[in-house]
Order: C-alpha cells, then sequence, then structure tokens
C-alpha cells in the first residue's frame, strides 16, 4: 500500500507499507531476498525514483515501511506507478497505482524577509552599563539581523519569529529579549527550550558565566539529568529546558508548587523548525499550552487589553511558512501590526558566506560507499582548508574511528604522519594521551585528529574540544549530534554521507534537510575567516536531490498526530479537556489544525471526498473522527472513562449532540500516564504485570526464592513496556544479546527473540546489576546509561499504578510493592536481591579489582560473623567503634574493617512501633531512625521510607504513606511519628494487620511488625 503526503508543491513524499504475503523457506529463498522498487509516471514515461531492497529472513513476515521522496510536477498527472519487481524469481511483481485525485497541494507562498541596508547598532543601544558588558568585549556593534530586529526585540512585548542561517547570532537575539523582561518586569522569568541535553548544557555553562557572573541571576537546568524542587525553579531568573521536561512541569502547572509556571514571561525556544521531526509533538504541546495558560492568567487577572502575556521568541533555519508558525506563536497579521515580529531571512544572509560542493558516490551498500569517501575528505583538507581546523559530520561512533583511521594513512602516505598537528609546539600531547580513556582517541589524538561522540567520558570531550578550539589539532571527526551542542565552529565541514542507520526501523534513513544545514552552518569562524566551505558528499542518486532543495526548504508540517494520545490525554489528567468539545477544542488552538487548513492531504484528510460539502466541514468532521478515535485508544488502555454530562455547559455546534452530554473522566492509569510522562500503554502494561507478580509470588512462596523471584519479575514487566520500544537494536547485535545471556545470573526466559529491543533492555538491566559484568561493544554503554536513567521514573509509575483504583486491596498486593520499591533499590545500589549480593552495597567487604568469586566471599564473611541478613548486621555496629567490634568485622574476612564500618553507618536502621486507635480507620506509626544517608559510589538522593500496612493474612494492602528522612544524622536518633490511613478494613480484623517499612535505595534492611490496638 501507498500513502502520498504532500511537502510542498514540487515534492511529494510516498511511505509504502510493503508485507510479505509468502511462506519463507530458507532452501528456495535463502537468507534474504532482493527486490527493486521504481516510481514512475506512466503518462510521461518518466522514471522519478528507483531503489533496491531486501526482505530479510530474520524479520519475516514484518510489515516494512520505504519512505520515498519524489517530484512533483504542474498539473499533476492522474496517477504515478510504483513498482516492485523480484531479482531472482521471474514474474513476481506487483504494479501499485497511486492516484491523485483529491490530494491537494500546499500553497504558495513568497515567505523572506529583506535585510535591510542599516547602520550597525552599537552596543551602547542597550542604555545600561551591566548589559553593555555582556558584548562590549565581544564587538563593538550588533549585526545586521540584530540591528534590524533590536527595537521589536528591547522595546516591545511582541512574539518574535526568527528564521536564519546558523551562525547568525540568534543566541544574542534571544538574549536581548531575556534583557528586556529583567529591565521592565523583574518579577517574571524566562524558560529557554533546547532540543537536545547538549545544547542545554552548552547554553547554562556560557549563560551561568555571562547572566550569572556579570548580572547576578540564577540559572538553572531542568533536564532528566537535573532535579530542583519547585523553591529553587520559583527562585531562578533562567530556566534552561529540555522540550520533555518543560512539558512535563507544565503539566502540572494547576498543583500546589508549580504557581511558578505562571509567572513565565518569556518562552524562547531555539530551533524551533524541529517542530516537524518526531520531537516536534511536544513542542506544539509546550506553545499551545502556554497560551492557554497565558489566557487563563489574562481572563484572571482582568486587565483586559492591558493584561501583557507570556512572550514566545522562537529561532528557527529559514523557512518555508513562517506565516504559519508566526500565527499560532500569536504574531498579528491583522492591521495594524501585519506580522511585526516575524523575520525569516534568506540563507543567503549568513555573516560569513559559504560555498557548498556535493559530491556524488556509486555503491548500493553503505559501508563501502563510506570508506570510497575518506580519500575524498583527505583531499578535499588539503584543497579547502591547509592549516585551518576541519569538522568531518559521520553518522556514527564507528565511523568516526574508521575515517580518523584513514586520514592518518593517507597523511602517513604522504609521508607527513604529522600533518593534522598545527599547533605551536606549546602543549605536550603525549603528556595530554596519558590522561585520555578511549584507546581509538588517545591513537588519533597523536596524529592531530579528535573524535567526539557521546561514548566519550565528559573528561575526555573537554580535553578534544579545548584542543581543537586553541588550533592544536586540525580536524575533529564527529557524530552529527555535534552539530546541536558545543559550538565548535572551522573554517571547512564535511558531512560524509547524509544517511544514519535507524535501529527501530533496522534500516539506512536520510537525515531531515534541516540536520544537514546545522552541520554545514559550523563552517566559517567568525573574526577569524571570510568564507566558509562545505562539502556534502552523498549517495549518486540523492546529488541532484540535494542540488536542488538544500537552500529550498519544505514547509513545517505538526507531528501531533503521532503522539495525540500522549498529548490528549495530559490535558485530560489535568481537567484541562473534560468533553469531546474542549478536546476538539483544544486542537484547534494546535498548529496542526492551522496546517491542516493549508494542507489537508498531508495529514490524511480529503476534502474531495464529499463534492458537495465546503471544505470546512469536511476538516470539522476530520477532527471530530480524530477525537472519537483517540478517545477509544485511551479508553482501551483504561486511561480513561465516559461518564453521562446530561446537559453539558460544554455544548457546540462543532460536536454533535450525542458528544456533548457526554463526559470524559481520567482515571488513576491516565494520571500516571501523565505524571510520569509515559505512552498510554504504558500503566495499563504495568498494572497486568503487578496481577502477574502476585501469581509468581504465590509460586514462589512455596519453593522459597519469593524476593529475587518478585525483583526479576518487576524488572522485567518495566523491560517488557512501551517505553523500551525504541531501544536500538543494531546490526547483528543479536549475536552479542546472545551471547551476553549466557554470563548473566538471569539470562532469558521463555522464548525471547535477541532482536527484540525489550530483551535487549532487560540484558542491559542484568549487567547493570553486575557490576563486574563487561559489556560487548561500548553502544551498550550508553545503551544502558539510556535504560537505566528512566527506571526510577518506571518504578515509581508502576508502584502508584498497581495500588490505584482498588487494586491495592488484593491479596499479596503488599508484598507486590515491596518487590518494585525494592528492584528500584537495586538498580540504585547496583545489587541482586538476595542476602550474599547484598552486601555487595558496602565497601570494604571485597577488595577493590578483586571480583573473583566474590558472592562466595560475601557468603563467607556473613557465616563466620553470624549474622543473618544485613539489618542484623546494621544493628550489630549500632554505636559500635570498638577494637573487639573490628576485630570480628575483620576475622569474618572483610577486606577493610574501618571502611565496613563506615559503610554501615551510611544505612538508615529504622525501629517500628505501629498502633490502631479504637474507631478510627487509622495506623500510628512511631519510627527511631540511626544512620544517615549515601553509599558506596555517588548518591546525591535523600533516602526515605515507605510505610506499608496491609492484612497478615491476605497480604492486602489498606494504606501506605512515603517519608522522608533528614539527611546526614549518622550518630543520633531521629524520632517521626506518621499516621497511615486505611481503607477497605471492613471485614478483616484490625487484630490481623502488619506494618512494613522498607528503606528506599537499601535492600535488606526492611522490618515488618504487627499492628498493636
Amino acid at each position: 500500500t501507498c500513502s502520498v503526503q504532500p511537502l510542498s508543491r514540487a515534492i511529494l513524499k510516498f511511505t509504502l507499507t510493503l508485507t510479505s504475503m509468502f511462506d519463507w523457506h530458507s532452501k528456495w529463498c535463502g537468507g534474504a531476498q532482493g527486490f527493486w522498487l521504481w516510481v514512475e509516471d506512466g503518462e510521461n514515461e518518466r522514471v522519478y525514483h528507483q531503489e533496491y531492497i531486501r526482505l530479510s529472513k530474520r524479520s519475516h513476515p514484518e510489515v516494512m515501511e520505504v519512505e520515498l521522496t519524489i517530484p512533483a510536477f504542474e498539473p499533476l498527472p492522474p496517477q504515478y506507478y510504483v513498482k516492485l519487481t523480484s531479482d531472482q524469481f521471474v514474474g513476481v511483481e506487483q504494479v501499485l497505482p497511486v492516484s491523485f485525485k483529491n490530494l491537494m497541494l500546499p500553497e504558495k507562498s513568497s515567505p523572506y524577509t529583506d535585510l535591510l541596508d542599516l547602520t550597525p547598532l552599537p552596543v551602547t543601544a542597550l542604555l545600561d552599563a551591566k548589559y553593555e558588558s555582556l558584548y562590549s568585549h565581544k564587538f563593538e556593534c550588533f549585526n545586521p539581523i540584530q540591528t534590524q530586529m533590536f527595537h521589536v526585540l528591547y522595546h516591545t512585548d511582541r512574539s518574535v519569529l526568527l528564521g536564519a542561517p546558523t551562525g547568525s547570532g540568534k543566541t544574542i537575539v534571544a538574549e536581548l529579549a531575556i534583557l528586556r523582561l529583567n529591565r521592565v518586569y523583574p518579577g517574571k522569568k524566562t524558560v529557554y527550550i533546547a532540543p537536545l541535553k547538549s545544547l542545554a548544557r552548552e547554553r547554562l555553562k556560557e549563560w551561568k558565566k555571562n547572566l550569572g557572573t556579570k548580572l547576578g541571576w540564577t540559572v538553572l537546568e531542568l533536564s532528566g539529568d537535573t532535579t530542583h524542587d519547585s523553591r529553587s525553579m520559583a527562585r531562578a531568573n533562567v530556566l534552561v529546558c529540555t522540550p520533555e521536561k518543560w512539558d512535563l512541569i507544565t503539566r502540572g502547572w494547576q498543583e500546589d508548587g508549580r504557581q511558578f509556571t505562571r509567572d513565565v514571561g518569556l518562552l524562547v525556544i531555539d530551533e524551533i523548525h524541529l517542530l516537524g521531526e518526531e520531537r516536534g509533538a511536544v513542542l506544539e504541546a509546550i506553545v499551545s499550552r502556554t497560551r492557554y495558560i497565558s489566557e487563563l492568567v489574562k481572563s484572571e487577572s482582568g486587565e483586559g487589553d492591558n493584561f501583557v502575556g507570556t512572550r514566545i521568541v522562537g529561532l528557527s533555519t529559514a523557512l518555508a511558512n513562517p506565516v504559519d508558525l508566526s500565527e499560532w506563536m500569536g504574531i498579528s497579521f491583522e492591521p495594524p501590526n501585519r506580522g511585526v515580529g516575524m523575520y525569516n531571512f534568506r540563507p543567503s544572509v549568513r555573516p560569513i558566506p559559504m560555498e557548498v560542493h556535493i559530491q556524488g558516490f556509486p555503491g548500493r551498500h553503505y559501508c563501502p560507499r563510506m570508506a570510497t569517501m575518506n580519500k575524498p575528505c583527505y583531499a578535499a583538507i588539503r584543497e579547502h582548508s591547509p592549516g585551518k581546523p576541519v569538522i568531518i559530520f559521520v553518522a556514527s561512533r564507528r565511523q568516526t574511528r574508521l575515517t580518523a583511521l584513514d586520514l592518518i594513512s593517507y597523511a602517513a602516505g604522504d609521508e607527513n604522519p604529522s600533518l593534522f598537528l598545527i599547533g605551536q609546539g606549546d602543549v605536550d600531547m603525549d603528556l595530554i594521551c596519558e590522561t585520555i580513556g578511549d584507546g581509538a582517541l588517545k591513537h588519533t589524538l597523536q596524529f592531530g585528529i579528535g573524535l567526539h561522540h557521546a561514548g566519550l567520558s565528559g573528561s575526555d570531550r573537554d580535553v578534544v574540544e579545548k584542543l581543537f578550539l586553541d588550533g592544536e589539532i586540525q580536524v575533529l571527526v564527529a557524530t552529527s549530534t555535534l552539530a546541536w551542542g558545543v559550538n565548535l565552529p572551522a573554517h571547512l565541514v564535511i558531512v560524509k554521507g547524509t544517511e544514519f542507520f535507524d535501529g527501530k526501523t533496522s534500516r539506512y534513513v536520510d537525515y531531515p534537510v534541516t540536520d544537514v544545514l546545522q552541520m554545514m552552518g559550523r563552517a566559517g569562524r567568525p573574526q577569524f575567516d571570510n568564507l566558509g566551505v562545505a562539502c556534502v558528499l552523498v549517495q549518486e542518486g540523492k546529488k541532484n536531490f540535494y542540488r536542488k532543495f538544500l537552500y529550498d526548504p519544505f514547509p513545517v508540517e505538526s507531528k501531533i498526530q503521532g503522539r495525540i494520545c500522549e498529548i490528549l490525554n495530559a490535558e485530560i489528567a489535568t481537567g484541562t479537556v473534560q468533553s469531546f468539545a474542549q478536546a476538539a477544542a483544544f486542537l484547534k488552538w494546535s498548529y496542526f489544525y492551522r496546517r491542516l487548513l493549508k494542507n489537508p492531504s498531508y495529514y490524511g484528510c480529503e476534502p474531495g471526498l464529499g463534492e458537495e460539502k465546503k471544505r470546512e466541514e469536511v476538516i470539522e468532521e476530520f477532527i471530530l473522527a480524530m477525537v472519537k478515535e483517540t478517545v477509544e485508544k485511551l479508553k482501551g488502555t483504561n486511561c480513561l472513562s465516559l461518564v453521562d454530562a446530561g446537559d453539558s455547559s460544554q455544548s457546540s455546534s462543532f460536536m454533535g449532540k450525542d458528544e456533548d452530554r457526554i463526559g470524559i473522566v481520567p482515571t488513576a492509569l491516565g494520571k500516571a500516564a501523565s505524571k510520569y510522562y509515559l505512552h498510554h500503554k504504558t500503566p495499563f502494561e504495568m498494572r497486568e504485570g503487578a496481577r502477574g507478580l502476585r501469581d509468581e509470588l504465590s509460586a514462589a512462596k512455596k519453593t522459597g526464592g519469593e524476593e529475587e523471584a518478585a525483583v526479576a519479575e518487576v524488572i522485567r514487566v518495566v523491560s517488557y513496556c512501551t517505553e523500551m520500544d525504541e531501544l536500538p537494536v543494531r546490526h547483528n547485535e543479536e549475536n552479542l544479546n546472545e551471547d551476553l545471556s549466557l554470563s548473566l545470573r538471569w539470562g532469558v526466559t521463555g522464548e525471547m527473540d535477541f532482536l527484540d529491543p525489550h530483551c535487549k533492555c532487560w540484558l542491559l538491566i542484568q549487567a547493570w546489576l553486575d557490576d563486574t559484568q563487561e559489556l560487548p561493544i561500548s553502544d551498550y554503554i550508553n545503551d544502558t546509561r539510556s535504560v537505566v536513567d528512566q527506571l526510577g521514573r518506571l518504578f515509581a509509575a508502576m508502584l502508584t499504578v498497581s495500588c490505584g483504583d482498588g487494586e491495592a486491596l488484593k491479596d499479596g498486593m503488599v508484598d507486590v510493592a515491596a518487590a518494585i520499591i525494592t528492584a528500584s533499590s537495586c538498580v540504585r545500589r547496583r545489587c541482586y536481591p538476595p542476602r550474599d549480593c547484598v552486601f555487595q552495597q558496602i565497601s570494604g567487604i571485597v577488595g577493590k579489582g578483586d571480583f573473583e568469586d566474590r558472592e562466595a566471599r560475601c557468603a563467607r564473611f556473613m557465616d563466620k560473623g553470624g549474622w543473618g541478613s544485613l539489618r542484623e548486621l546494621r544493628e550489630k555496629s549500632l554505636g559500635r567503634s570498638d577494637d573487639q567490634f573490628l576485630k570480628k568485622l575483620k576475622s569474618a574476612g572483610g577486606f577493610k574493617a574501618g571502611l565496613i564500618l563506615e559503610g554501615l553507618s551510611r544505612i538508615p536502621f529504622v525501629e517500628v512501633k505501629a498502633t490502631k486507635p479504637p474507631g478510627k480507620e487509622v495506623v500510628n506509626v512511631e519510627l527511631k531512625i540511626r544512620g544517615g544517608r549515601g553509599g558506596r559510589g555517588k548518591d546525591n538522593h535523600n533516602d526515605g521510607l515507605t510505610i506499608l500496612v496491609g492484612s497478615k493474612s491476605s497480604r492486602a494492602l489498606l494504606g501506605s504513606k512515603n517519608v522522608g528522612l533528614g539527611g546526614g544524622n549518622r550518630g543520633g536518633v531521629e524520632t517521626k511519628e506518621v499516621a497511615v490511613a486505611l481503607v477497605g478494613v471492613e471485614g478483616r480484623g484490625v487484630e490481623n494487620l502488619i506494618c512494613r517499612v522498607v528503606v528506599d535505595g537499601w535492600v535488606g534492611v526492611d522490618i515488618e511488625v504487627d499492628v498493636e490496638w
């Protein structure tokens, strides 16, 4: 099948779905089958695209998707033909006519802003000595783009959209708006949205130095790697965020502690053209919600037209449809404004002109084609940038290494191996190389070539960046993420290949044109070069495409359809959307709705379906159908429920009368999906997994080992949830996964598929728990990091959904909740749950690097000391530092007794007394806590306790409460009294209650007592 989406009036996007309708017999089909695919215009006898594709046995019979970019000519012919022909079997061919009958091409537009010939504005125009000090040491005057925009940015509160090439000084444009906000509205705060964590860190580093040190402002970063409490965020002047983090924060904007979201006076979105990429739906939700909050605050303030709402500043490359983006951001095109605030400059206005060379290379297979590009890379360096810095962008970490080694060999072939060492000899490169941890980088640096990718440690990356900036090395071979992150301009940029391997689809796909432009934008160093040079090396068949469309951008289209369930669920969970009418109204706030009106065919809406209907009516029906479909999907995963709303006050002519009488109510699963930023299917999968875990616990108790079985099942459930669908499984990694599984404690269970990303996730978590396990390749280190970073959020979500909507009252839920908390603690401490492995949480039992048979060492230590559990050992250590106890630790086999005692003092020891007052549905818990926080390795988290009150016989969970602990109180005793409310006690008997206290972050120190009454 084939779906057609018009990208512009000259380009169509074909999405082909290939389904194998045959049985695979290895005798006849082998390991793979090849097919020739081409797209032709039968009327004009032209072939617009041809491609060789392979169907592999390992992916059979999965559906394969192929995306093609096909030229279109006006007037459009009635149809194109897609042909697929086997290159092995005669007569195996299919022809698919693709009709253009109802296809609507987007409107023509002339979107560019002329750059005016203005006298450059001096920095003294800021009229503030502190502000001037930010720039006076860099330049005396603003550049032409900044000069033209200065008045709107610094003297008005209008929203602004800037489309301009990379290197145009867009960061300073954002800073002018920030300075305006602080000067006129000092109580307001700025939120800066960066598309990548690397870019957020770079901006944080720069602004802490400038805005923080020179102006005394507070600048905070909010990303997946950082956490701040609401008070810190409320005090901050500037928040630097990733899109997902700010989306999560603003989802709870009505909650106590999130009131600071109403104080946002400026929202700066960098690279806003990424709205058209996969993550663009998040940006769309952020802007739509920001404008909604601003309108609500306006109505509450009663200031009317005098109210100043949240200003939005969008920074982008040159755009094909800036008017749509501008209107959506709130820029008015009605008189008297007429688009004031929209600036979309041509690609040619960059301060440093750029010379672009596009070279095509034959070859069907990726790796050999990449190898043939290495010598042209070397020739380009010698021709265009002798002695000047060069960045080569490649698609993978492996390619960084292979490219660097080939460049070294070519330089050696010219009898000049130190060609790329262009420093003045002030740096001892051999001494620097001794500090490098990565072996490949250590080797290439000796020849003046640096590597830069996510697999390097932070210290290695810092060294490479400094050497390149200081001009000690000439060449930097980097993955594409460098283009968005660290600001390292060069004289020459080489884009070596425009494809990357997509682990989700297991095939090579093209970079978006915007990514290629971003890489090329690093060419040309302000204050050093009068000209930048970019060489783009592409597959031969794509040469003409890049030659034509590199500077003819496609319109930015919405991606909200791919995330509509999550976005709409978030609004339902917060109460913003309570009916079908409100859901439709919410969509009409979106960028998606504006583009749907302009380019309906792209989104699957065919206004020609009903000739008698007006276009607006067809689009309204499309929106209604989309809302209904989304609500049904959310209902199917128990994220919402539908109720009879009676005579709804939300009735609207936009909705039908039946829908107006139906109210939408969030469930516990829907609220959890919103709170923990989950895919809408994940909470349902977790709840089903928790129900299965109860059965696992029942079976394990009969055979023993229930604690390990429970933890393993929790981790398996999390590994196989939808959140892990996109973990990449690269070429040949199924073999690495199989080998890895043989050395792990739990290995694989049942019929796990080593090509499945969930199976890989399951194995990586096991390898993480056993911190002596060596991973097969460096890519697995970063994959593990990406998985582990999510686990805390996923365990918390699983605990929430497992106990919501009455699930807690089911038998065995006390043990299920405890197992989830224990699994989280195991991941945090990197240990397995049985008693032998628990001792890995304490340093000093096993010597550093002594990993051989360490479980047996821990077991001998426990047996010789006569300690039955970690809790028992912790109890014996209370107040004990005398020589006799230290000798006992040593005689039991401890490597360093003093270190063991120090480690034990970090573990909270909890004594519990629980009582139930007569006639009250509450249990009063008295806690005495000794010990501090922290443990082996880096740990910045305060420990906490989870109190679980349940039935002793059925183990049903009747009440729970989280308790925070004070930090650093290792010597004294901290006393807390906590009241835990009970639910569902009737008929269970108050004499039949237990209280279990689980220490978050530590394994093996829990305590369970009977409730007194």
